[in-house]
């Protein structure tokens, strides 16, 4: 059966949704979140790691120069998880590629959890990496099951979810010894897996493999509303895609370099970001509070970092509901590069001094920075990609984009030991309040304004995209 509308403009403001639909979205999205409450595990896991390590009864010793190798491990795989990530997503389904990605989490906790050894622990971490570059698409489901009015708010709560996984770890890691932790998480990671049963397809990708009248009633049913209700945005995908695309390799190809424009802003910011220190911060803050040399137990500190950036996600979504992309990028990137250069200044004034006057302003600049980092420039790093590319290579170029993140990431975490020696703590903290001043241009200059847009109405804006531009000869 055809559906045919009279033409309604794509820019016509959408009808509120159903309380029913609005709880379905809600309740389809805290599913998926449940893979980016492991990603913030994995990455803050070893940092109370390395602290239980050192002491003198754990069964597993590690040299020093393992722990970096440890703390990268994450990112080894991560580049060949986004890899096929891409592929999954675009050629199987969203659903089936987000029940793939509890996978390596349930494989990698039971490791970690049974190691008695440096290299399974290795192991073990290097194959959680895998499913962390696998959740970097994520955003892409998101956007495409929820309405243009939800969806910054929706997106900022990936930010949420990593923020719970990265407190649970320190508080978990801080209580309890770290193979019990790691057994926990692996029971998790099954749970997880069975939830995703009730998951949707997503309608958009639906619609691009020519199952037309499926899309419209998976539509229907996530909205909770009638063909005639959801007129606007069934007429936004008819006019925007068509419903036969070819979906070879070459034409998938083509489409994909059409894009680059796209990739490359994405590629430039996440590249960016690393240099402002946020990973790195995550990883490393019990060392990093150390080096600083405050009268602060840096295991505490790292608790309380923890729970301020817990607090800052879950202002998140508020903020990416009502701000711009361009203003909140660059007004808290700035915030950060403030919060850097107070660091930087107190370390220059007083590094060699033993009683330091007002070391409150250490850890209080740290809080700031790590606020503003999860309300801002965090979330836009992991969203970018959702808002930024076209539907028809979502799933691919956002696999292309997790991988250059992933492996610069990797790298970042591998060399900062190194640096960290060569130059010290106070070239480190210049260098990041530098790079987060250069985001904060970024923000303002090049990055495009995606709020309250659809991803069609984004290409057709700022990338010049005519409307089924995008390859479907040979179809």
């Amino acid at each position: 059966m055809e559906h045919k509308y009279e033409a309604t403009p794509v820019l016509q403001k959408r009808r509120k949704l159903p309380h029913k639909g609005t709880a379905k979205e809600i309740c389809y999205v805290f599913i998926t979140l449940l893979v980016y409450i492991l990603v913030g595990v994995s990455r803050s896991y070893a940092a109370f790691l390395f602290h239980q390590l050192d002491q003198p009864d754990s069964k597993i010793r590690i040299e020093d120069g393992h722990k970096s190798w440890i703390a990268s491990s994450l990112g080894i795989l991560s580049p060949l998880g986004c890899l096929v990530s891409g592929s999954i997503m675009d050629f199987f389904g969203r659903k089936f590629f987000i029940q793939m990605m509890f996978i390596p989490f349930i494989i990698s906790w039971l490791m970690v959890a049974f190691a008695d050894s440096y290299s399974m622990l290795f192991i073990g971490m290097m194959i959680q990496g895998l499913g962390g570059g696998m959740s970097f698409c994520i955003s892409t489901y998101i956007c495409e099951i929820s309405t243009m009015e939800h969806r910054g708010a929706l997106l900022g709560t990936l930010e949420v979810a990593y923020n719970i996984g990265v407190l649970l770890s320190n508080l978990m890691m801080y209580f309890l010894k770290w193979d019990t932790v790691a057994s926990i998480y692996a029971a998790f990671s099954i749970f997880s897996l069975s939830l995703t049963i009730i998951l949707p397809e997503s309608p958009i990708w639906l619609y691009l493999q020519g199952k037309k009248e499926k899309s419209i009633k998976i539509l229907c049913s996530l909205r909770c509303q009638t063909v005639s209700e959801l007129r606007s945005e069934i007429q936004d995908m008819e006019t925007s895609y068509s419903s036969e695309i070819n979906i070879s390799i070459t034409n998938t190809v083509k489409n994909c370099l059409r894009a680059w424009r796209q990739l490359s802003i994405a590629v430039g910011l996440i590249t960016l970001l690393q240099h402002t220190g946020y990973s790195i911060m995550v990883a490393y803050t019990i060392t990093i509070v150390d080096k600083l040399q405050i009268p602060y137990n840096s295991s505490k500190i790292t608790i309380v970092y923890s729970v301020v950036g817990f607090i800052g996600a879950f202002v998140t979504p508020y903020v990416m509901h009502n701000v711009g992309r361009k203003s909140l990028l660059s007004v808290s990137a700035l915030g950060m590069a403030l919060s850097m250069m107070v660091i930087g200044s107190y370390e220059q004034l007083y590094h060699d001094v033993n009683e330091k006057p007002n070391a409150w302003l250490v850890p209080g600049a740290l809080f700031v920075y790590v606020l503003l980092c999860n309300v801002g420039v965090l979330p836009i790093g992991f969203i970018v990609g959702g808002e930024l590319f076209p539907y028809e290579v979502a799933g691919i170029m956002n696999g292309i984009y997790g991988i250059f993140a992933y492996a610069y990431w990797s790298l970042t975490l591998k060399v900062y030991p190194e640096f960290l020696f060569h130059f010290g703590i106070k070239i480190i903290v210049w260098a990041f309040a530098v790079s987060c001043f250069i985001v904060s241009l970024y923000g303002v200059f090049i990055l495009p304004e995606t709020k309250g847009k659809t991803v069609n109405e984004v290409q057709e804006q700022y990338f010049k995209k005519k409307k089924r531009r995008f390859i479907e000869e040979d179809a």
